[in-house]
């Protein structure tokens, strides 16, 4: 009889921290569903370029990757972004050093459907020794431009390309979007 009393109370007692458990995770849960619905409905997407020789066999150099975090939930001014910038063999191999790759936004904007931004990716191609990347004697800055636009409702993301908007690179060299 008293170990029937004993499992009842240790029942009540479980069941009793269960309930407030349930409670706290119930009052915390809308606004934890709201923060994992904002971030899981978040894309990365990647605007790939490479500096290239502008005739057959058409080597790349290297390449060149602006990636944003579009949130169609959230304001376009907070979308991350980054930049990076790296040499290939084939590049490293000529003297060609990719470097300095940077992204910008130019400006934001939203309507009733859709949320939008609009971004300028830079880097530069530095003309070094072939190999040893050292030391060089030219450097070259390209500028590509691209905007994204998100469906607020559907969360689907499109990709505007500019292309290539600004560049010193020198004859010959070619800036293509990596498919």
């Amino acid at each position: 009889m008293n170990t029937a009393r004993i499992k009842k109370g240790r029942l009540l007692a479980v069941t009793a921290v269960a309930g407030l458990v349930a409670g706290a995770i119930a009052v915390l849960s809308p606004a934890q569903a709201s923060e994992g619905a904002s971030a899981s409905s978040c894309k990365s997407r990647h605007v790939k370029v490479y500096p290239g020789d502008g005739v057959p066999p058409r080597w790349r150099y290297g390449e060149v990757d602006f990636a944003v975090n579009v949130c169609p939930k959230e304001d376009a001014d907070g979308w991350e972004t980054n930049a990076t910038a790296a040499s290939n063999k084939t590049g490293q191999s000529i003297g060609y050093k990719l470097e300095s790759a940077n992204l910008r936004v130019l400006g934001t904007g939203e309507n009733k459907q859709t949320r939008n931004a609009t971004y300028m990716g830079s880097f530069v191609v530095n003309d070094c020794a072939p190999l040893i990347e050292w030391p060089c004697a030219k450097t070259h800055k390209a500028e590509v431009g691209f905007a994204f636009i998100a469906d607020k409702k559907t969360g689907k993301v499109r990709l505007v390309y500019g292309g290539a908007v600004d560049s010193t690179m020198p004859r010959g060299m070619a800036l293509y979007r990596t498919p």
